[in-house]
């Protein structure tokens, strides 16, 4: 079959990873297959993910848009790429990549008569979104929903028909894991390599946050109700917040005036999270939505507990019990959520427990090539 991936963009992300191990798996199966991207090229030090196509001899492409006002020149792009291609099955995944596969195939249907399959990777909380989400949907053939969460949201808060809906979990890549057993590793030698650069102690005790800046992960307000309280229960832990994001200035002011700045450290995007994982104690992730945290996936995988809002896609990872082990709390209950944190920083027993539940889990669950073949299936059975 000729397939056709089309992303918003291929900076390094979950839908992004999903988009281009994808490829390379149904290259592999002995597909012809192409990715575009609507935005341009990521830049030279967030490549890893067009590097992997490179390495894989899968062509890439960008649009080239460079904001919402550059979308319908992308989309007209776009449809000139997917007409020379002539795929026999096009795969969208992320919002404006939705819509703008949708609008290409509305327009050329004689012209391009593969079909169309869109992604909903997170729960849209916008209506105006929600409106144009239900369109698009209208024109393919299936909707890939990446939890039960976002297919029942999908129903119930967009309309979209549930013959339309498909769940398709994240998984991971188990044979690249860091360790078989990552809980044995020695802990000071993994911080070493990751701690030290960043001015922490060499056997700094962390706690780790991994995601965009942005409103939707909660970060700000975290720092403002949940972390000067914390810190101060935890007077031997360092918080790392990992990322970047329109929010890096607000999170940089509020780290000086807090008077535990010397132990809270904004480290910017990092190209090899799962490292940084592994040498922490936890991942908590105080997310306002999501759709099924690849993050949160990554630190099951590295044998970690994870303490999050139990938000979209988040029980269908850690699983129920996950809650009686002060990894899930109520959304928007911040006492609660910096009280697990505290029960699980002080349990180291109970890091271990949590951690090598959600290894078995993952393993059990979310192998990454039991989901990219589920994508190819579907492609094959319409």
């Amino acid at each position: 079959m000729r397939i056709a991936l089309v992303i918003t963009e291929l900076h390094p992300g979950g839908a992004e990873k999903c988009c281009v191990n994808l490829a390379c798996y149904l290259q592999a199966r002995g597909h012809q297959v192409g990715v575009w991207q609507l935005w341009p090229a990521p830049p030279p030090d967030r490549r890893q993910l067009t590097a992997q196509l490179d390495q894989h001899g899968i062509a890439w492409r960008s649009g080239n848009a460079r904001s919402a006002t550059h979308f319908v020149r992308a989309t007209r792009w776009l449809r000139r790429e997917l007409i020379a291609f002539q795929p026999d099955a096009t795969q969208s995944f992320l919002f404006h990549a939705n819509l703008s596969a949708a609008l290409v195939h509305g327009l050329s249907p004689s012209r391009l008569p593969g079909r169309l399959y869109g992604g909903a990777r997170v729960v849209q909380p916008e209506r105006w979104r929600q409106k144009l989400q239900y369109w698009a949907a209208g024109r393919m053939d299936k909707l890939v929903c990446v939890s039960p969460s976002v297919a029942e949201h999908c129903r119930l808060q967009e309309g979209i028909a549930v013959d339309k809906l498909l769940v398709i979990p994240n998984g991971l890549d188990l044979s690249a894991s860091l360790t078989e057993n990552p809980s044995t590793e020695n802990p000071s030698a993994q911080n070493r390599v990751c701690w030290s650069a960043f001015g922490l102690p060499r056997q700094a005790r962390v706690l780790l946050f991994v995601g965009r800046l942005t409103a939707q992960k909660g970060i700000v307000e975290f720092m403002s109700r949940t972390a000067p309280e914390l810190l101060a229960q935890l007077p031997n832990h360092h918080l790392v917040l990992m990322g970047d994001g329109e929010q890096a200035a607000e999170l940089r002011r509020l780290i000086g005036l807090s008077a535990a700045a010397a132990r809270i450290h904004l480290v910017g995007w990092q190209p090899q999270p799962m490292q940084w994982m592994q040498a922490a104690e936890l991942l908590f992730l105080p997310t306002r939505y999501e759709g099924m945290p690849n993050v949160i996936l990554e630190a099951m995988g590295v044998a970690k507990p994870v303490v999050s809002f139990d938000v979209d896609g988040v029980r269908e990872l850690l699983g129920d019990e996950a809650t009686a082990t002060a990894q899930i709390v109520p959304p928007r209950d911040w006492p609660a959520f910096g009280a697990a944190i505290v029960e699980l920083a002080n349990d180291q027993a109970l890091q271990v427990s949590c951690g090598q539940a959600n290894m078995l889990r993952v393993r059990r669950h979310f192998d990454l090539n039991d989901q990219l073949a589920r994508y190819e299936q579907l492609y094959q059975s319409l």
